[in-house]
């Protein structure tokens, strides 16, 4: 099983590159890890939301996870898991254990949607693909805005006794409840001395999460600007408020910008930004997803230039 501090520190969802036809850009993808894994990264996560994971075929989502595992040695890859059907999720987790993924992050079924919620049915997804797979599991507390479902608390006191669940992302954007799970989980490993890794999706108060005493970051923001949020979280660590402060004051405003409103756009800005940096040489985004058109780089190009990024395009 993979241990708690494995999770220190930052890990990356990562884009996928795509060429003009709307196919995996495999090199581009390799030359991508190859500029991210030594950004001070604790590992890094492929076929999540960042990385247009729900779009991509089960063939096209080994392919990424193997180049990512030659890239990343021994650091810890996190595999997003959609699927619309128990026995597909287990199947999908089978097939990215067998490519070198070492958690899974279940992204909440539609199923699960609307309330009262059934934490019998939540436990049952999750547990299945656990022992179906046996794999560590990765839980996933989305915001809707996302197609993500909020599990209550009766839920996740049940997930959190699963032997292989490993970590969960809190990705409400909203933290009050950040909060309010941090407590309940740092409660539960009071009470039953089990480490679970608390990790913060939450883009919009990257910073403040880590103040607040988070075990690492599990983000999209992560994807670019890597090494001065990994440096934010390790003076954290180090209570080097100052430091801290300065890096958090220097990428919030590109993040600001990315996950400006409608945050579903995050994905095609962030490719975007990277096409602007020279890291990655196209935007393209896969259907229903839009590109940002070259009309509107300028502002991003701004926000670059404000991060002080390079800006090449």
């Amino acid at each position: 099983m993979v241990g708690k501090d494995a999770f220190r520190g930052l890990i990356p969802a990562v884009i996928t590159p795509m060429n003009d036809d709307l196919e995996i850009d495999v090199e581009a993808f390799d030359s991508y890890l190859r500029w991210i894994v030594d950004q001070g990264v604790a590992g890094i996560a492929v076929n999540v939301d960042t990385g247009e994971g729900p779009t991509l075929t089960s063939e096209e989502r080994v392919i990424i996870l193997e180049i990512a595992r030659e890239r990343l040695k021994s650091k810890v890859l996190v595999a997003g898991l959609t699927a619309a059907s128990t026995k597909q999720a287990v199947e999908e987790a089978e097939r990215a254990k067998g490519a070198g993924a070492d958690v899974m992050l279940v992204f909440p079924n539609t199923a699960f949607r609307g309330n009262p919620s059934n934490p019998e049915a939540i436990m049952d997804y999750h547990s299945r693909i656990a022992d179906g797979a046996n794999i560590d599991v990765m839980l996933f507390q989305l915001q809707d805005a996302l197609g993500g479902v909020e599990l209550g608390e009766e839920s996740l006191r049940s997930l959190a006794s699963l032997e292989r669940v490993v970590a969960i992302k809190e990705a409400t954007f909203d933290f009050s409840k950040y909060k309010g799970a941090l407590n309940l989980f740092r409660e539960l490993e009071e009470e039953t001395g089990r480490e679970i890794a608390f990790l913060t999706g939450n883009d919009n108060f990257i910073f403040e999460s880590f103040l607040w005493g988070c075990d690492g970051a599990l983000i999209g923001a992560g994807a670019q600007d890597t090494a001065r949020i990994s440096g934010c979280y390790r003076a954290c660590l180090e209570e080097d408020w100052e430091k801290a402060i300065e890096l958090a004051r220097g990428f919030q405003p590109l993040v600001d910008a990315v996950f400006a409103p409608p945050v579903r756009s995050y994905r095609a800005r962030t490719k975007a930004c990277l096409y602007l940096q020279g890291v990655i040489p196209g935007k393209a985004v896969r259907p229903p997803l839009v590109e940002v058109k070259e009309s509107e780089l300028e502002p991003l190009r701004e926000v670059l230039r404000t991060a002080e990024l390079q800006v090449v395009r």
